[in-house]
C-alpha cells in the first residue's frame, strides 16, 4: 500500500466501526449502552446484548465473564472484566 491509502484505512475503519449501521436498527442507542456496561463490567448474569444485525451477541455468563458470539464467523471469544475499584486487579 502506498502512504495516503495506509493513513486513511484507520480512519474509514473508525467511522465503519461507529456509523449507525454498524448496530441493529431497531432500539441501536438502547443496544449499544447495554453491550458497554457489559464490557464495563456492570452487567448481571444472563444479560445480553446484540449487534451488527443480529451477528454479534454480547453476554454475560455466571462470574462476570462476557462472552462475544459471532454467528457469521462462528466465533466465540471470553473474557474477564476488572471494576474499576478493584484492588486486586494488579494481583
Amino acid at each position: 500500500m502506498n502512504r495516503p491509502t495506509t493513513a486513511l484505512l484507520p480512519l474509514v475503519l473508525v467511522v465503519g466501526l461507529h456509523s449507525p449501521f454498524a448496530f441493529a436498527e431497531e432500539d441501536s442507542a438502547s443496544q449499544l449502552a447495554t453491550v458497554n456496561k457489559i464490557i464495563r463490567g456492570e452487567g448481571k448474569p444472563g444479560e445480553t446484548a446484540t449487534v451488527k444485525n443480529g451477528e454479534v451477541i454480547y453476554t454475560v455468563l455466571e462470574g462476570g465473564t462476557v462472552e462475544i458470539r459471532n454467528l457469521r464467523y462462528n466465533t466465540l471469544q471470553r473474557f474477564s472484566t476488572i471494576k474499576s475499584n478493584d484492588n486486586n486487579r494488579s494481583k
